[in-house]
């Protein structure tokens, strides 16, 4: 399943407010502040999401978008060396930006790149604008208990292969590719829930330290959970389902 803003407008459809949006004007007086054009897919997310009360709210040592008004282009006080980049996105506890190279600007889904205060060198974190966005709001939804309905798994003798089997996810189809450098979550998108499962960096790829279900929908959630043709019982969880 691509990362596409698609994903993320079905998902969310009938629960963000047409207020959520952001005008084109809004976003071009931006350009013209910085003066510097924002690449095709971002200007769609931020019409698109800009305002969304479930991807924008602040987050806990998490990825996050910055307001359209606090992109910025660095000035020569920043601790990068290199200055050359649009800066859109950051994880502010700690202290971590990403930002678009300006010579990458004009094409329409540029590569993302990542810096943090202790280096000040950018390295690659995405090779798709949009994939990163699509990823990054996904996680944000599953982590941040932002959506009604919510589910934890902490780390348990289970790992990624028992949970895709025995919710039926070991086709992937239902896999969004994320194609960030540090492959840190599988997510994955089935029946109006999010699965994100997050791995242990390692040598087993089948290790994770957590895993985080989240829906609008309680029964689509419940449903996962009260499986009674599977010979395996889940781990322990923590669940608003009561």
């Amino acid at each position: 399943m691509n990362a596409e803003f698609k994903l993320l407008t079905e998902f969310l459809q009938g629960h963000d407010e047409v207020s959520d949006s952001i005008s084109e004007e809004d976003i071009q007086e931006q350009e013209r502040r910085l003066g510097k054009p924002f690449p095709a897919a971002l200007c769609e997310y931020y019409k698109r999401f800009g305002r969304s009360q479930y991807i924008t709210q602040n987050c806990n040592n998490q990825y996050e978008p910055m307001t359209l008004h606090d992109i910025f282009v660095p000035d020569p006080d920043f601790f990068t060396t290199d200055k050359g980049f649009l800066v859109f996105y950051q994880c502010e506890e700690s202290v971590i930006y990403c930002g678009i190279r300006f010579s990458d600007l004009k094409k329409e889904d540029p590569p993302v790149y990542l810096c943090a205060w202790n280096n000040p060198d950018w390295s690659l974190e995405n090779e798709s604008l949009t994939n990163f966005l699509v990823s990054k709001a996904l996680i944000q939804l599953g982590v941040e208990d932002r959506l009604p309905y919510w589910v934890i798994f902490d780390e348990s003798m289970w790992g990624l292969s028992d949970y895709l089997t025995y919710w039926g996810l070991s086709d992937l189809q239902y896999e969004i590719q994320e194609t960030s450098s540090l492959q840190a979550w599988r997510i994955f998108c089935k029946d109006g829930v999010i699965f994100l499962f997050e791995m242990a960096i390692g040598e087993n790829e089948d290790d994770i330290l957590a895993v985080y279900l989240a829906s609008f929908n309680r029964e689509s959630i419940a449903s996962l959970l009260e499986r009674t043709t599977q010979d395996r019982q889940l781990p322990d969880y923590r669940t608003n389902l009561g």
